[in-house]
């Protein structure tokens, strides 16, 4: 009888538990969208950066009796339109504006160094082009030639261990004709002191580049043999 009595009890409120649940879910789902709900506005105007700018107002009416009579060329200055039937010839004009005085051939026109806008022009002649201090041989029209030699003493060490050979100096001459520098280019050990010597003594004639003497670098070459 106790679950006869259960069982009724139960099936009669599952019925309204339902019963309640429809209700509430009707109010949560039909009750906000039948509430009045303010929609924001769309703005109708324009934002200020692309606004248009106000077209400019026309111009005043003046009547025409207070309007300014403008003064009409004359046809001689117009172009024409139509193309004339002759050409005549040019007839000189007698303005004054054109009759401006023309000056010396090859100068200024007059008047315009009155105004001290352009002054007069006077060509410098470019100077002349001076000689490079120290020219080489080759460059010469005329190599230098040599006034007073000095024979190279063999020396005693060379001749005995029977050293022989070539030393190549370059040498610089001042503009008298006098060795004032030597470098040894080839060299031979025990025969470059005796070569470095005798060219020192050494007199060439003056050398004239561009009609005035100059140094002179020159190569010097002194060949050591020994006699059989």
């Amino acid at each position: 009888m106790a679950r006869d009595g259960l069982r009724s009890h139960l099936s009669g409120s599952v019925p309204i538990s339902i019963a309640a649940h429809l209700v509430v879910l009707i109010l949560l789902l039909i009750i906000p969208l039948a509430a009045d709900v303010a929609l924001p506005m769309p703005e109708r105007g324009l934002p200020e950066f692309v606004r248009a700018v106000p077209a400019p107002p026309p111009p005043a009416f003046v009547p025409a009796s207070h309007r300014v009579a403008t003064a009409t060329p004359p046809e001689s200055v117009l172009a024409p339109t139509e193309a004339p039937s002759t050409i005549a010839p040019e007839v000189a004009r007698n303005d004054p504006q054109f009759d401006m005085p023309i000056g010396p051939p090859g100068g200024l026109p007059a008047g315009i160094d009155d105004v001290g806008a352009v002054g007069s022009v006077v060509a410098t002649p470019a100077p002349p082009e001076r000689p490079p201090a120290t020219v080489r041989v080759a460059q010469l029209p005329e190599p230098p030639r040599k006034i007073v030699d000095a024979r190279p003493v063999y020396p005693d060490i060379a001749r005995i261990s029977h050293v022989a050979g070539t030393v190549i100096m370059e040498a610089v001459l001042d503009p008298s004709g006098r060795v004032t520098q030597l470098r040894v280019v080839r060299s031979v050990p025990l025969l470059d002191q005796a070569a470095l010597e005798a060219v020192r003594q050494w007199r060439y004639t003056p050398s004239i580049y561009g009609g005035r003497p100059v140094s002179v670098l020159m190569t010097i070459t002194i060949r050591f043999t020994l006699n059989q």
